[in-house]
């Protein structure tokens, strides 16, 4: 009788090995697949109003801005830091760049890229008090973000800034090519800039390290202190960026933008990616799934005539089932549930 014949059978995968390979599969295509869902039973409900070319454009350009709010919340958070001052520096990059060009002639791209770099010394200012001075990272936003909300506010009088805003910016949001908004064009662009940061670059990498456990990174030479700034200095830029392509979709420069009630949907879009794609970590195309998870569902249930409270509720339901969800899973991975330090 041959060797062959005599080999014991191949033994299958146990049972348990298979359930936690369906769970992680789970975990990582969850947010798509409820998105995927959301879409199939809004279709259904409203084919004449939901499920039409027109309402997904305004989907894809009302939560563009809001993507880029997100991803400028996870760079710092990535590194174990939260920003929530950010939704203020797009008030203020939107301002600036009004100003600059609606009241003071400036051409078009200077007033853009002067308000992207606002964005970024303002970001550079959140971490020289967060890394260098020891201060938590979300009293510190809180209180710079309150600083900026009330200095616009000063400078506008509370009144949006409109005039004299070039429409080569504002037909940024409302043209289109191949179909779709060239404002979600440009979001997809900074959506794989940042993407190739966090995981394509030596800094991400360190940032990754310090978020996972920074005694460990301080332990192997990582300058801490530099690398979350440099977070910092990253979110900003992300911000001014946002700030400029809300201008663009709302005509004007609104002081009234920015506060918590703005970057709500950013939030849960950040923590619920965290628990998809990679789940554990917060991760770019988690959460740009997430961020349009939330909003098509948002998206639906306006149309179906709910009352307003409705989608405050879902946002508030969604950042706090995110953040459980997504600290629950660090805390299978690192053995910790800092978020915020």
């Amino acid at each position: 009788m041959s060797a062959a014949a005599n080999a014991p059978a191949p033994t299958p995968a146990p049972a348990p090995a298979r359930s936690r390979s369906l769970l992680h599969e789970a975990e990582r295509f969850g947010v798509l697949l409820l998105l995927i869902g959301v879409v199939v039973v809004f279709s259904l409900l409203q084919p004449d109003t939901f499920a039409s070319a027109a309402n997904f454009r305004n989907i894809a350009t009302s939560n563009s801005v809001l993507a880029i709010v997100a991803l400028a919340i996870v760079v710092p958070l990535t590194g174990g830091r939260f920003d929530v001052s950010v939704g203020n520096i797009v008030s203020v990059s939107a301002i600036t760049c009004a100003a600059l060009a609606g009241k003071h002639g400036v051409p078009l791209l200077p007033a853009a890229l002067v308000a992207v770099a606002f964005g970024a010394v303002l970001g550079l200012v959140n971490g020289l008090i967060v890394a260098y001075l020891g201060v938590n990272s979300i009293i510190a936003t809180l209180g710079t973000g309150t600083i900026m909300s009330g200095l616009v506010q000063a400078y506008t009088d509370g009144v949006p800034l409109s005039e004299g805003i070039p429409s080569t910016l504002t037909d940024v949001a409302t043209k289109t090519v191949a179909g779709l908004p060239i404002i979600f064009l440009i979001m997809l662009v900074i959506c794989a800039a940042v993407w190739f940061l966090l995981t394509q670059t030596p800094f991400g990498r360190r940032l990754l390290a310090i978020g996972s456990n920074q005694s460990s990174a301080r332990l192997t030479g990582l300058n801490v202190p530099r690398t979350v700034t440099l977070g910092f200095v990253a979110a900003g830029t992300i911000a001014g960026f946002g700030g400029v392509l809300q201008l663009a979709a709302q005509g004007s420069g609104d002081p009234s933008v920015g506060g918590l009630g703005f970057i709500l949907p950013a939030l849960a879009a950040v923590f619920l990616g965290a628990t998809t794609w990679e789940p554990g970590r917060f991760n770019v195309p988690g959460t740009l799934l997430a961020l349009f998870f939330v909003g098509t569902t948002v998206a639906g249930l306006t149309i179906a005539g709910v009352a307003p409270w409705v989608t405050d509720v879902f946002n508030g339901a969604a950042v706090v089932v995110a953040i459980v969800i997504s600290a629950q899973l660090r805390r299978r991975r690192t053995g910790t549930m800092e978020v915020g330090a």
